[in-house]
């Protein structure tokens, strides 16, 4: 993703230097006179070149001074608009690496989009510009002429790479919106309660499962009996889902397991999601039950273990046959406790732990009054606000242990929204920049057009007093801005289609070639470049015949 924005800014400051460059190059065609002065006094042509060379990195560095400028004192608004779920975000400031890289890259833009006016520049023939008497036109002319057209065709083509960019990522957007979790977010508040390890055991009374079971009872008991609340659940932060992708965790809670029933399968191990939760965590989260049974509270530490199992996991290891009676055998590889057994009694649907853009995981669901860890999460179906939740749940952990902390309490739907966020940001990003570029290529057409039609002023004067109509005069004013367009956007939907194989891992539900979008972009293209070019040409129409004459 961070390779993708650094190219995207590439692009954009790679757009601006062709949008100055292209003015530079018309502007020079106006200062053939003074080169040509310069030059019949002795100016050598290197001195020329240093000259325009020293004019557009003065330019670019201006630029970066506003720039600097801008974000001195509109840091706080511009990280406003960032998510705040963004990595480190409150550790953003000014740095002078920073400050050091800007003036580098306007050095080098500055150089960059001053060669093209340079070369031109050192073109230019003394006697020949002496006697044309500053007026505009000939070979010189024609060179600008196509150097102009071709940075127009570069802009054009650079701007539909990253339209083309940001269309996928809003298409794969959309997509990951239509998702479904697999289980109903809405009313559902999470906290986490952190059961410590002290230095003296004796004095941790939830040191072993039995103890941890209790607590976890007497939570649901007492947050159940509060208003507002519809239903309760406890189990392990590891089966919150969202909550690696939304806090950038990193790592997964798995569980090494056998199958002791499969002969030929006994001896190997395999890897799979786990967590623990209490009996009325399913229905709470509105998770289908597909086959069998989910746990009861007889499903305690005293009773056989048991574990429900998700459709992820039947699909892997148990494709052609029922996984209802079938055994796991926990080898406590990962863990350090003892081989266990556990029969499979349920089947539950997928649940994108992970994130809308993951597929399903093979999953393990145990009995926390079974087996427990030191990490709880507390599932709140209710109608009351976060902050009434909160309160609730504190309130009540301090009534039964306030040595035990609460911490991360939030909503499903929030932690779903974050679990996007890194999306969300690039996506923002990806269209603020298109945006950009679409706007300043349409600014290079509008200036190359308007460039063009006001050097054919006066053969549309005599185009009109010969006959022409008004249409045919827009016609031919607007036609060399629609040729550059096509060919610009013809190139760029070539480019695209190699570029956008590098965001693959960034899409979701939607190919890097994606017909919808490598039409529409075009078009869009299309309108916007119409539009650019009719502005300049209708200031054409309007003059009379007389008067473009006269020009």
């Amino acid at each position: 993703m961070l390779i993708v924005l650094l190219a995207a800014v590439a692009f954009v400051l790679l757009i601006v230097c062709v949008n100055v460059a292209t003015l530079l190059i018309a502007r020079s065609l106006t200062r053939m006179h003074e080169f040509a002065i310069r030059q019949a006094l002795g100016a050598s042509r290197s001195r020329l070149v240093r000259q325009v060379l020293t004019e557009s990195v003065l330019i670019s560095l201006t630029g970066a001074a506003a720039a600097l400028l801008v974000l001195r004192f509109a840091r706080g608004s511009l990280l406003a608009l960032l998510p705040q779920e963004v990595p480190r975000l409150n550790e953003i400031h000014g740095d002078w690496r920073v400050i050091a890289l800007a003036l580098v890259l306007s050095v080098f833009s500055g150089i960059l989009f001053g060669l093209g006016p340079a070369f031109h520049a050192t073109m230019t023939d003394p006697n020949h510009d002496l006697k044309e008497g500053g007026r505009t036109g000939g070979q010189h002319g024609i060179r600008q002429s196509r150097s102009r057209a071709a940075l127009v065709t570069l802009e054009v083509a650079l701007s539909v790479v990253l339209l083309i960019s940001a269309g996928l990522l809003i298409r794969s957007f959309s997509a990951m919106l239509r998702e479904r979790p697999g289980f109903d977010p809405r009313g559902v508040t999470v906290a986490q309660i952190w059961i410590p390890r002290p230095n003296n055991p004796d004095a941790n009374h939830y040191l072993n499962p039995p103890q941890r079971a209790r607590l976890a009872r007497e939570l649901v008991q007492r947050l159940e009996a509060a208003p507002g609340v519809q239903s309760v659940a406890v189990g392990l932060a590891t089966n919150v889902p969202f909550l690696s992708s939304a806090r950038n965790l990193t790592g997964r809670n798995l569980i090494a397991f056998s199958f002791p029933d499969n002969a030929t399968s006994a001896q190997e191990e395999y890897t799979a999601d786990y967590g623990a939760v209490s009996p009325n965590y399913f229905d709470l989260l509105k998770l289908p039950l597909r086959k069998g049974r989910v746990f009861t509270d007889h499903d305690d530490y005293g009773a056989t273990n048991v574990v429900v199992v998700n459709e992820a996991f039947v699909r892997k290891f148990f494709p052609q046959q029922d996984p209802i009676g079938q055994h796991v055998r926990d080898t406590g590889r990962d863990t350090g406790r003892a081989t266990t057994d556990s029969e499979i009694i349920g089947v539950v649907g997928d649940v994108l732990d992970h994130g809308l853009d993951q597929a399903p995981e093979p999953r393990l669901y145990g009995s926390i009054l079974q087996r427990s860890r030191q990490l709880f999460a507390v599932f709140l179906r209710t109608s009351a606000n976060l902050t009434t939740t909160r309160q609730l749940v504190t309130r009540t952990m301090e009534q039964i242990d306030p040595e035990l902390p609460v911490y991360g309490v939030t909503t499903m739907d929030e932690l779903i929204s974050s679990s996007m966020a890194r999306r969300r940001l690039a996506l923002f990003l990806m269209s603020t920049f298109a945006a950009l570029a679409l706007f300043l290529a349409s600014l290079g057409i509008y200036g190359v057009t308007a460039f063009l039609a006001k050097q054919r002023v006066q053969e549309f004067g005599i185009r009109m007093a010969l006959g022409a109509q008004i249409r045919d005069i827009l016609f031919l004013a607007v036609r060399p801005g629609l040729v550059l367009v096509s060919i610009g956007a013809a190139a760029g939907l070539v480019v695209s289609m190699f570029i956008t194989r590098l965001m693959s891992s960034l899409l979701f539900a939607v190919s890097s070639t994606d017909l919808f979008t490598f039409i529409v972009v075009p078009l869009v293209v299309a309108v916007i470049a119409v539009i650019a070019c009719l502005i300049p040409a209708r200031y054409v129409t309007r003059i009379s015949p007389a008067e473009a004459l006269r020009h």
